[in-house]
């Protein structure tokens, strides 16, 4: 692949200065391996310094993987550790052999049972546990030998990744990918493995770790919500004014084909609830004409959540298209063609996130997937539906700017909310809610799925978590409030958030109240609610002011129970949803 070439181990140290870091957090992590993985930690560090990610990996003694597991209370930097990496790599079992695959796969899976074991009695600790490969008949000179075990191996595989969609804090690395990728030959060298217990090529090496180092930076970045693309020479060959429908590329010849597989990645990303958008120098009235006549397009102009097609500076239309879907412009990434236009994104428009764009679209794909961008472990629901919900969102915005009166608005949006506390049914949302929102997000608390089923199980909290509806459709789930005893009769509002989709709504008033409603009626006299300043969320800085808290000293306001106001219920119809 062009954007992975192997980079020789001697150069690490060197290459590992030229990137600075995006964070000052230090992620660590501790790695328990059955062979020695001294050369593949050098590449995953020199990695996740390109992602911008300051890491401290430790090495455990060499193939001690269950007696490390088993001595976890004495392990201090095991129990100090964000993530923990369990690979176990079959080829590196000198004496393993089709009568001992049953014991090897168990062996495998009480491995992972101990590994949970740790997770539940730790904090935050995610793990990632490399799935078994198939052997290389090569490596092990048994030629054909493990082809029986074929299914037994696929089995467990299968049975692991449905058992990870299940286990909150689980990721699983597979290394099947990458013997996929590359080949058994060129994945493993057994001479380096006979002298140094080191199984894997440099090339090996650089896949694997590149890979592990997407993990990762999923489980700690926020991925973007919005891929905006460029149309000439982007989405097809040629340029639409000047080659006309007939004369531009998709499908059909060797670069045309190219085009049309792009569009079908385009669509699978969409799909899986990113958002697509069009920044495009060009006549709308062509455009929409090509995407309705040309026989080779896999797109729609419907797939699109905001068209941005004129004669404008592009970096004014990221602008225009952030303001349309409501959302960040660090959660939007820009995809064109010219080299202009994305050196003048990085000067006029730096909050916009850019990848540089090969010039030949057989490796779009791949630099897209290889931006780590859009590398998802936790998807929901809520992100399939997407698109829809963009689509709905803008109907509602093209009512709106028919209506001059707001109030009027609002009861005629026919809203209806659902509300709950967090359960198995909406956890995953809640998890993805905290790390996502940035814009009104009260404490922009943070919390992993360990840190977040901790806090639930305890009988010192309340949440409460909304889903909106309206004429247009289901906005889904969309706000989280969660209060927590501080002292005998004063709970604090530990999170307080809003995705940006329903802002204007006034669900958030209505589910503060809600929730300061409960409280009471549960005796509690004092509620302090906490405003964390950041860049984004200035939006929100006054909103316990708004709702008759008394300002405190610092970031803090306290409401007295009992002063607290029955307020009318204007706009929503509300169900309490019971699981």
């Amino acid at each position: 692949m062009k954007f992975l070439n192997s980079i020789p181990y001697h150069n690490i140290l060197e290459k590992l200065e030229l990137k600075s870091y995006k964070t000052n957090k230090e992620i660590r992590i501790y790695t328990l391996y059955n062979f020695n993985p001294m050369v593949l930690n050098k590449y995953l560090e020199f990695y996740l310094k390109q992602k911008g990610l300051k890491s401290k990996i430790f090495n455990s003694n060499f193939d001690q993987v269950d007696q490390e597991l088993l001595n976890y209370k004495n392990n201090s930097k095991l129990k100090k550790s964000d993530i923990l990496i369990i690979g176990s790599d079959i080829n590196s079992k000198l004496s393993f052999d089709k009568n001992t695959i049953d014991l090897y796969l168990n062996s495998l899976k009480n491995t992972l049972n101990q590994a949970l074991k740790i997770n539940n009695n730790s904090k935050n600790l995610q793990i990632i546990f490399w799935n078994s490969a198939f052997p290389s008949s090569d490596f092990l000179n048994t030629k054909n030998k493990f082809n029986p075990s074929d299914n037994k191996i696929n089995k467990y595989n299968k049975n692991l990744f449905n058992f990870s969609t299940k286990y909150k804090n689980l990721n699983i690395f597979d290394l099947n990918k990458i013997s996929n990728l590359v080949g058994n030959e060129n994945l493993y060298e057994p001479k380096d493995y006979y002298t140094s217990k080191i199984p894997f090529t440099e090339r090996g090496h650089n896949y694997i770790s590149f890979e592990l180092s997407q993990i990762i930076n999923s489980i700690t970045s926020i991925s973007k919500k919005c891929l905006v693309v460029d149309l000439d020479n982007t989405l097809w060959g040629g340029v639409l004014g000047e080659d006309g429908i007939d004369g531009i590329k998709i499908g059909g010849t060797y670069d045309g084909e190219k085009y049309k597989n792009f569009q079908k990645y385009l669509k699978i990303l969409s799909e899986n609830g990113i958002i697509l958008a069009i920044s495009s120098k060009n006549n709308i009235q062509d455009v929409k004409e090509c995407f309705k006549k040309h026989p080779e397009m896999i797109l729609k102009f419907k797939d699109f959540s905001s068209v941005q097609i004129n004669w404008e500076e592009k970096y004014l239309n990221l602008n225009k298209i952030a303001k349309d879907l409501n959302i960040g412009k660090d959660s939007i990434v820009f995809f064109d063609d010219s080299k202009f236009e994305r050196e003048q994104m990085k000067k006029l428009n730096p909050s916009i996130n850019i990848i540089e764009t090969p010039k030949d679209p057989e490796y779009f794909i791949e630099a897209i997937d290889h931006s780590g961008f859009f590398h998802q472990n936790l998807g929901t629901k809520e992100d399939k539906k997407k698109k829809y919900q963009y689509e709905i969102l803008r109907k509602a915005n093209e009512y709106k700017s028919k209506v001059n009166n707001v109030e009027l608005f609002l009861k005629n949006l026919s809203m209806k909310l659902e509300i709950s506390n967090i359960n198995k049914f909406n956890f995953d949302r809640c998890v993805q809610l905290t790390n996502k929102v940035n814009q009104f997000n009260l404490t922009t608390r943070r919390y992993s799925k360990s840190e977040l089923n901790l806090l639930i199980k305890s009988k010192k909290q309340i949440s409460l978590v909304a889903r909106l509806k309206d004429k247009f459709g289901d906005h889904g789930i969309t706000a989280l409030v969660i209060s927590k005893q501080k002292k005998n009769k004063i709970w604090v509002i530990d999170t307080f958030l809003l995705s940006c989709r329903v802002l204007g709504r006034k669900v958030e008033d209505f589910l503060l109240n809600e929730m300061l409603t409960k409280l009471k009626n549960k005796g509690i006299d004092f509620v302090e609610g906490i405003y964390i300043k950041t860049k984004k969320n200035s939006q929100c800085k006054n909103f316990f002011r708004k709702n008759d808290f008394a300002e405190k000293k610092g970031n803090k306001y306290l409401l007295n129970l009992k002063n607290l106001k029955k307020k009318e219920n204007k706009f929503f119809r509300v169900k309490y949803v019971q699981h």
